[in-house]
């Protein structure tokens, strides 16, 4: 128990970082081309560490459920997530309470998971995490691309 509470803190520091990020991104233009919302992508490069190890045993139910749950996930974050241009002529990301309480939702029911899945071994439990992680982040950052790049092709359209 007592390795919990540390992990279970920064988890909890993680998810709140994460959060409060996206909740200024909100009140700061996106600069650029659209590059930094393609940005975090890269950083899941290490946890394919995760598959090359091999540490844990993934049956094709519970790697079916993690995709499902990762790509149902992605649904309402793809759907709140917007930009507009606003009076200054730059692009924000819309303010949207809903997306707020969506990524909230999403970090409670992660950690619920890791803490009350215990029929489960850690090695594998971590790679179906990943997996879910994986599932709903990269479809999320794509569509929050393709999104950008249409208001940013509105915004160049406009200023001609």
């Amino acid at each position: 128990m007592q390795t919990v509470i540390p992990a279970t803190s920064m988890f909890i520091i993680i998810g709140l970082f994460i959060l409060i990020r996206r909740i200024r991104s909100m009140y700061k233009p996106t600069k650029g081309r659209g590059g930094r919302i393609i940005l975090p992508l890269l950083f899941l490069t290490p946890g394919i560490s995760f598959f090359l190890n091999a540490s844990g045993h993934v049956t094709y139910l519970q790697l079916s459920i993690a995709i499902f749950l990762g790509v149902g996930f992605s649904i309402p974050l793809i759907l709140w997530s917007d930009y507009e241009i606003r009076n200054d002529g730059l692009i924000y990301a819309k303010k949207s309470p809903a997306f707020i309480i969506t990524f909230a939702i999403m970090i409670a029911l992660r950690y619920y998971f890791r803490q009350h899945i215990s029929t489960i071994e850690p090695g594998t439990l971590n790679m179906l995490i990943f997996l879910l992680v994986i599932c709903y982040l990269i479809p999320w950052r794509i569509a929050c691309y393709i999104k950008y790049k249409k208001v940013l092709k509105l915004k160049n359209t406009v200023s001609l």
